[in-house]
């Protein structure tokens, strides 16, 4: 039998219809009950139950004192090794390249994981620097530019977990302030002598994925310059990541 006149495997209806029912929850801002699921989705009740009950069972799924479910941290962390496995750091070298030439000073892409900021993607100008950072390498969120910017754009869910697991997480109008900035600093607070700028990346969906920073002696780095250069990059990025531009 050739390949063309194979049957072809048909998809799991019942599998389709659990990562609908996933999709729908992530766009909601809060946990959902039952009934909103059901409307939203079509189904009878009965259906949106058995859905809800078999990914929670998984670990999927969790739900809430009020009787509402929403998605567990698994999400979270299957979300963050799809950012890697998708080639989010190799789709934002173009403008690293561009930011390392044009400051001369170390550049990095971080994303959120877990608690601290996770170092996907790092260059550096061809000189000695006196910044000791590499990839994977994981920074503080609290005493980084790049884990500001990723409290400041992350959701409340997110912010929840993260004092619930004891970060210290700024006060809500220092977020504000960040994100009206567009940016963050750090000078000195994690590494001795080194200033940090950060900027938020976003996916096609609005949502923040990562920050885009640059970091060196604060001796010689001219912020200003700096952040001019950096905001400009990572509206580059922005514009790749949402399909509005391309590799320049």
């Amino acid at each position: 039998m050739s390949e063309e006149s194979k049957p072809r495997t048909q998809p799991l209806s019942t599998t389709l219809k659990s990562l609908g029912v996933l999709e729908t929850v992530a766009q909601a801002e809060r946990s959902v009950r039952v009934s909103e699921l059901a409307r939203e989705l079509g189904w009878s009740r009965a259906a949106v139950h058995q859905q809800l009950v078999t990914l929670t069972a998984a670990g999927w799924m969790e739900q809430t004192d009020d009787g509402a479910y929403r998605l567990t941290l698994r999400a979270a962390w299957v979300g963050q090794s799809a950012l890697r496995q998708a080639g989010l750091a190799d789709r934002v070298l173009p403008a690293m390249e561009r930011l390392v030439e044009e400051i001369r000073e170390a550049v990095s892409l971080a994303i959120l994981e877990r608690d601290t900021a996770t170092i996907i993607q790092r260059l550096e100008p061809g000189r000695t620097l006196q910044v000791d950072l590499r990839a994977e390498a994981q920074m503080p969120l609290g005493r980084s530019a790049s884990g500001k910017v990723l409290m400041a754009w992350a959701t409340e869910r997110q912010l929840d977990d993260l004092r619930n697991r004891g970060v210290e997480v700024p006060a809500a109008e220092d977020l504000a302030a960040i994100r009206e900035a567009g940016y963050a600093t750090s000078s000195g607070r994690w590494l001795d002598g080194v200033t940090g700028i950060a900027a938020p990346v976003f996916d096609v969906h609005g949502g923040c994925v990562g920050a885009l920073s640059l970091a060196g002696p604060a001796s010689r780095l001219d912020v200003e310059k700096a952040t001019t250069a950096l905001l400009r990059r990572a509206e580059e990025v922005n514009e790749v990541l949402s399909g509005k531009g391309g590799a320049r």
